[in-house]
């Protein structure tokens, strides 16, 4: 049975890492209810991969196959996009490993990368991950409104995430204009992210 959501009982036992629930919920109902999608068009695994529950990630890449681990939901995230987002560097990781690096290049509807993602969520090891494994082209991609990984890492008043960016990618970076002309100042003026200004106007 679903709720309001869309979920079932599978979704929910995903979502908070119960991995002995979901195990019942497979015996008893069989894997239909691990492919099910939520209104938001996710399934379990998305739940799980968000969460950082990896033993749940392999458990259902294990029942119903890898092809799951790279459906996207209706805004286009995959797993690899929600792992990312959370700081989840193992499931990230084992994603890449499941279904291949092409996974983690992946777009949004709006143009997110895995790369926009944690940056977005100041997640750096995350970040230098998707940079080793898929280049720092990556880290250069803009979503739609021409926002970067440092527009979004500005915002967000990670300096950590900017700093690496800088020394990554190079200066030149942090000067980018989104689509409305602003710059990683900006971003970070409206979010009053002190630190990161004076960063960036050392730099800039």
């Amino acid at each position: 049975q679903k709720d309001n959501y869309g979920r079932t009982c599978a979704h929910w036992a995903s979502e908070g890492g119960h991995l002995e629930v979901l195990r019942y919920l497979a015996e008893r109902f069989g894997e239909g209810p691990l492919s099910e999608k939520d209104l938001g068009g996710q399934k379990c695994a998305h739940l799980a991969s968000a969460g950082g529950h990896l033993e749940v990630v392999r458990y259902l890449a294990e029942r119903c196959g890898e092809g799951l681990l790279s459906e996207k939901d209706l805004g286009g995230q995959t797993c690899a996009h929600l792992a990312s987002e959370g700081g989840h560097l193992a499931v990230v990781r084992y994603l890449a490993e499941r279904c291949g690096e092409g996974l983690l290049s992946e777009k949004t509807k709006a143009g997110t990368t895995c790369a926009h993602a944690a940056s977005k969520a100041g997640h750096v090891e995350v970040l230098r991950y998707l940079a080793e494994t898929c280049g720092e082209g990556l880290l250069r991609e803009k979503k739609i409104g021409g926002w970067t990984c440092a527009h979004l890492a500005s915002a967000g008043g990670h300096l950590e995430v900017v700093r690496y960016l800088a020394e990554r990618c190079g200066e030149g970076l942090l000067s980018e204009k989104k689509i409305d002309g602003q710059t990683c100042a900006h971003s970070a003026s409206a979010g009053g992210h002190l630190e990161v200004m004076r960063y960036l106007a050392e730099r800039c």
